[in-house]
């Protein structure tokens, strides 16, 4: 099968590890790695390592555009990319003391003169594919209904979607129902109960107050949820609410879980596997991710 993964928001991925980390000290990494990462570029290498065609929609622009090309050539994803005429942002994981700590770096955004390529790209590669990904917070520079837009285009052609999206992009596709979205709980809560939750904060107590808005998604746009919680049972909401287990592991890095988590799930989901068992085995591939010093990646 065939993948295209849409993501508006490249990103260079920082790796470093270190045997111990002090804050206001120099600290000497014992291991470090450049990747070509965001949440698309995550999904497209799980998609291509799971054995797929992997393709990946996105802009590139600024001084290291080829480089960034070249590491997604490495991790054998197939780039269409529009010039944004805007820099590519590098984000940080310091994995020490057992925990990964991430650094971000907001988006820059692109010029204007980028959406009307990418709208061309995208139609000409759904014409190739088999199932579309769409993943990320877009980039500042295009318009709030693109990944609408997007989602309306993939249905009429009769594609399997799946959206890692969240915000007013998540709330903006679901009339054109998308087959699966998959934020994680603090995201679901956010965007459909105005509500914070810390990414390590225990979530049992929002279950009785999300449980109606996933019941309503499906009945409203046969829309199944995939609610993932970290290291706690996965939520899905289809006609039946159920729970996956999540095995316990010792995680070495937790970037790029949900992004592997989307890609398998979409690959097992698109070849007729049962939901249960999709996901049971979306969440083991999630969990190789875990095992791993890079991002995005279950080798």
């Amino acid at each position: 099968m065939k993948v295209l993964t849409v993501c508006l928001n490249p990103t260079f991925q920082n790796t470093l590890r270190f045997t111990s980390f002090k804050i206001g000290e120099v600290n000497r990494a014992s291991e470090h790695y450049l990747d070509a990462s965001g949440k698309g570029m995550n999904t497209a290498r799980i998609v291509s390592q799971l054995g797929e065609q992997s393709m990946l929609l996105t802009h590139l622009g600024g001084p290291r555009a080829e480089e960034m090309l070249n590491l997604c050539r490495k991790d054998k994803v197939e780039i269409i990319w529009a010039d944004s005429k805007s820099e590519i942002r590098t984000c940080t994981t310091i994995l020490a003391d057992g925990k990964a700590t991430e650094l971000v770096e907001e988006p820059y955004a692109v010029d204007s003169s980028t959406e009307e390529p990418i709208r061309a790209l995208y139609s000409e590669a759904l014409q190739r594919s088999d199932a579309l990904i769409i993943c990320g917070t877009r980039a500042p520079g295009y318009s709030p209904n693109l990944y609408a837009d997007f989602v309306k285009e993939a249905k009429t052609r009769g594609l399997f979607v799946l959206l890692d999206l969240k915000g007013e992009d998540l709330k903006r596709c679901l009339p054109f129902g998308p087959d699966v979205i998959k934020p994680n709980l603090s995201e679901a809560a956010q965007t459909f109960l105005g509500r914070t939750v810390g990414e390590q904060e225990d979530t049992a107590s929002i279950e009785i107050s999300i449980k109606p808005v996933l019941e309503y998604i499906y009945r409203s746009y046969h829309t199944t949820t995939v609610l993932s919680r970290g290291k706690e049972d996965a939520w899905v909401q289809a006609a039946q609410f159920f729970s996956v287990p999540i095995e316990r592991v010792n995680a070495v890095n937790t970037i790029g879980c949900g992004d592997s988590l989307s890609a398998a799930l979409t690959v097992s989901l698109y070849k007729g596997t049962n939901l249960q068992q999709a996901v049971e085995y979306a969440t083991k591939v999630a969990t190789k991710n875990a095992k791993t010093v890079r991002p995005g990646t279950i080798f």
